[in-house]
């Protein structure tokens, strides 16, 4: 019987409750979360258990780490890792109160939000917007022929069209919560 496994699954950055529900239902059929590497989640074998995953995003975090797990750790939150500005938690459905959740509030939810667009989506667009679209239109105007043209030109689109579609929900959601304050 194996031990680990590595399942690949990809999750925008919006779609954190659906990876939270995800991670729960993984841990219910008796695999545990131990690695998150990109779109590579990596679990250890365990007793099936109804448990209760929860992600912050939470760059500034990192500067007082200690505290801020612990923090968490106080209300009964087990710390399981950190990757790219989140850090996972988990929680034995058997140890909550009710509905608990990390964002007891529209506002704290909120505010992960803009957390979000602030360090990783609007960096990211500057830089697409600031130096690949020019570098994009570059290689555009210097193609020898329409086929190269089209070479370069169909995968950058699509890839500029992808991160503005992201970008596009990102920001769509947070003006929805923030309209339903």
């Amino acid at each position: 019987m194996k031990t680990h496994k590595t399942v690949f699954r990809y999750f925008t950055i919006m779609e954190y409750e659906k990876e939270q529900e995800w991670l729960s239902r993984q841990h219910r059929q008796g695999w545990k979360l131990t690695a998150v590497a990109v779109c590579f989640y990596r679990f250890e074998r365990c007793a099936p258990e109804d448990v209760v995953y929860q992600l912050d995003y939470n760059p500034e975090g990192r500067e007082q780490q200690e505290e801020y797990v612990q923090l968490f750790r106080d209300c009964g939150w087990e710390h399981v890792l950190d990757n790219v500005g989140y850090s996972y938690f988990r929680k034995p459905a058997s140890q909550m109160q009710g509905r608990e959740e990390i964002f007891c509030d529209e506002e704290s939810r909120m505010e992960m939000f803009r957390r979000i667009l602030c360090h990783r989506m609007l960096p990211l667009l500057i830089l697409l917007v600031g130096m690949f679209v020019p570098l994009i239109i570059m290689e555009l105007l210097e193609a020898d022929s329409a086929a190269d043209a089209l070479v370069t030109g169909i995968p950058a689109g699509l890839v500029v069209a992808l991160y503005i579609a992201v970008f596009a929900q990102c920001a769509l959601q947070y003006i929805r919560l923030r309209k339903g304050r």
